[in-house]
């Protein structure tokens, strides 16, 4: 959940009146959120079923999929951007983002009144994140007896309070309060997924793959293998190996690899590091290498990368510290 770095939320309450309808095309870097305040709608996601929203409903779309909500099957649907201008508001975001405002939207007929409050967590960069990777295209939290779960209710009521104060230092408690609301709203899936859930969340059910999950993320640097790995959680190395990719879909070293990966683009955006220091902290013996491995994996040298990340940094967090991943001597 650290690693997806939180870099801001986009905010914005709607009073929507039937007829009503709108289509949130795909988003990238960025997963859409909607809390049903007051009514009901209806949520459409390609080739799935409709789900029926009701108050204190949250759903969340952690890949940016593409989604329309409706106060009825036969109301027509504009692009979200369309009632975003009709209400005199700038459509889209940029990399960089900083809260400034709730905006507020109306729009629709006469009819049956709906509210919600709509945003966008903005990440810095969720590439092969396997958390992210194992959420299903929607996260659904229900609303009960009318009201949503005590932690959005309270979360929310603190991160609009927030953002209408206009206060020193609301955008970062802002950005503070939107990392609960979506990590609660992880917590929530996994808690509920069923123990038989393909992916990373099944890799966690299993006690020694876990382990050797939890070795990885805490120690990339470490010169692992798979038989040092299969060592350390009390497996042979055939069945650790077996296991592990029939749980994970990916063999050990892979995700030995893309670990690294994650952990040194941490260290790049967020430190001043020397690159044969960053290098080093994530398991290469040599900084070409490393170049060659990091291009492979983000598309950019680790160079561009750094530059581009510093142009748009995101909030303050727990930084990497080479000292924290540096393999031992």
């Amino acid at each position: 959940m650290r690693d997806l770095r939180l870099e801001s939320v986009v905010l914005s309450t709607s009073e929507l009146r039937a007829p009503w309808g709108f289509d949130k095309g795909t988003v990238r870097g960025a997963a859409p959120f909607h809390v049903i305040v007051e009514g009901r709608c209806r949520l459409d996601i390609p080739e799935r079923p409709t789900i029926e929203l009701a108050v204190g409903d949250l759903v969340v779309f952690p890949h940016g999929d593409r989604h329309s909500l409706s106060s009825e099957a036969d109301a027509s649907r504009v692009p979200f951007s369309t009632i975003l201008e009709a209400s005199g508001l700038r459509s889209g975001w940029t990399p960089g983002h900083r809260l400034e405002r709730v905006d507020e939207i109306r729009y629709g007929g006469h009819g049956t009144l709906t509210r919600m409050i709509n945003g966008l967590f903005v990440f810095r960069d969720r590439r092969s994140n396997p958390l992210v990777e194992s959420l299903p295209a929607v996260l659904h939290v229900q609303g009960r007896m009318g009201r949503g779960p005590d932690w959005l209710q309270s979360s929310l009521s603190l991160l609009i309070d927030e953002t209408l104060s206009g206060r020193p230092g609301f955008q970062t408690l802002t950005e503070r309060l939107a990392d609960i609301v979506f990590v609660q709203a992880v917590r929530n899936h996994m808690s509920a997924a069923p123990s038989d859930t393909a992916g990373w969340l099944r890799g966690l059910s299993d006690p020694q793959v876990a382990r050797a999950l939890s070795l990885i993320h805490a120690r990339p640097g470490e010169p692992w293998t798979v038989a040092s790995l299969a060592s350390s959680v009390a497996l042979s190395r055939t069945a650790f190996a077996r296991r592990f990719r029939e749980l994970l879909g990916s063999s050990v070293m892979e995700y030995v690899a893309a670990r690294r990966m994650h952990a040194a683009a941490g260290l790049l955006a967020e430190s001043t590091h020397a690159m044969n220091a960053i290098a080093s902290a994530v398991g290469y013996e040599s900084e070409i290498s490393f170049n060659k491995a990091f291009k492979r994996w983000a598309g950019v040298p680790p160079g561009q990368y750094r530059r581009q990340s510093k142009r748009h940094p995101a909030s303050p967090e727990r930084a990497f510290r080479v000292a924290d991943h540096a393999p031992p001597t």
